[in-house]
């Protein structure tokens, strides 16, 4: 009976925001859980702490932009941040790196001595890997004199845990360590056909999946988050589609300006073959690319309303969540 139960994907920043983010008793003892585990506090664990941000439906239908993910302070007055991530780039590192200084300056207030500056830490958990093989799957960066390593301060620190770069797979569950257990579970709800492995990692009896699994069965029957994941992930993939091809067409400009100027005739070279390019790009996209987007787009839709219009909810707030018209609702 458990393998049937629905799990929405936890590597989802959304779905991570909403199991660990929420300001209730649950989410709090599931977020301290996993703060004590990646930071490895055992000695001096997190006992209690307060969301600075904490996760609201409402603002998500509303469009507003959450900057952080996560943001707490605990009850020692340390500033924490973390952030859910399927794979990054140099650019969004720099992104956590000013979040970094952003949580630095916000430690002290003004007027106060330099004594009372908060211990400030961003969390980036990474569904993939990014930095060097021959980097460990949990990272720590603090200031550090580049040539002999003397630590000048811990006060602010920047932790990458890439669970890509656990071995997990392949393994009975009661073998995992507590890290690879982590890893195991995140990547694994939500994915089809993993359902008995999660199950049996909740098995082993590691309370922070435990914790974690007890609210994400609750976040995933909440059919309108569903619905905003689903049309936030349509949206993400259409703008990296475009991004692509935006690069693809500056590429395409330098080459013919290169090859231009080699045969010197640049101008008139570059102007063709971007004319021709972007008129061949444009009917591409138009006819192509943007046909399978729009009916890639129109099944999730309808896959959406049809999960919608399962739970009883009304034709007009079906309307309003995927914009379909009533005819194509009335017609599931």
């Amino acid at each position: 009976m458990g393998l049937h139960i629905h799990r929405e994907p936890l590597t989802s920043d959304i779905i991570f925001k909403a199991v660990f983010g929420r300001d209730t008793p649950g989410s709090k003892r599931a977020l301290i859980a996993l703060l004590n585990r990646i930071l490895e506090r055992t000695e001096d664990p997190i006992v209690a702490l307060d969301y600075q941000n904490p996760f609201s439906i409402g603002e998500l239908e509303e469009e507003k932009e959450i900057i952080m993910d996560i943001l707490v302070e605990t009850s020692r007055g340390e500033q924490i941040d973390i952030e859910m991530q399927i794979s990054t780039t140099k650019e969004l590192m720099n992104r956590f790196l000013y979040y970094l200084s952003k949580l630095v300056v916000r430690g002290l207030e003004k007027g106060e001595n330099y004594d009372k500056l908060k211990k400030s830490i961003v969390i980036v958990i990474l569904r993939d890997s990014c930095l060097p093989e021959s980097e460990p799957a949990h990272s720590c960066f603090v200031l550090k004199n580049q040539r002999t390593g003397y630590e000048l301060s811990e006060m602010a620190q920047l932790h990458i845990l890439e669970l890509g770069k656990y071995n997990w797979r392949g393994k009975k569950a009661e073998e995992l360590s507590p890290l690879e257990v982590l890893s195991a579970y995140m990547n694994s709800t939500g994915e089809p056909g993993q359902e008995a492995y999660v199950e049996r990692l909740l098995e082993t009896g590691d309370e922070v999946i435990a914790m974690a699994d007890e609210e994400l069965k609750k976040v995933s029957e909440d059919d309108r988050l569903f619905a905003y994941r689903m049309s936030r992930e349509m949206y993400k993939m259409q703008e990296a589609i475009l991004m692509r091809e935006v690069k693809e067409v500056r590429e395409e400009k330098q080459k013919a300006k290169e090859l231009g100027y080699a045969e010197g005739h640049a101008e008139g070279l570059a102007e063709g073959i971007l004319e021709g390019h972007a008129e061949g790009l444009a009917e591409g996209i138009a006819e192509g690319r943007a046909e399978g987007l729009t009916e890639g787009r129109k099944d999730e839709k309808l896959n959406i309303a049809r999960r919608l219009k399962a739970k009883n909810m009304r034709p007009e707030e079906i309307l309003e969540i995927t914009g379909l018209t009533l005819e194509e609702i009335e017609k599931i």
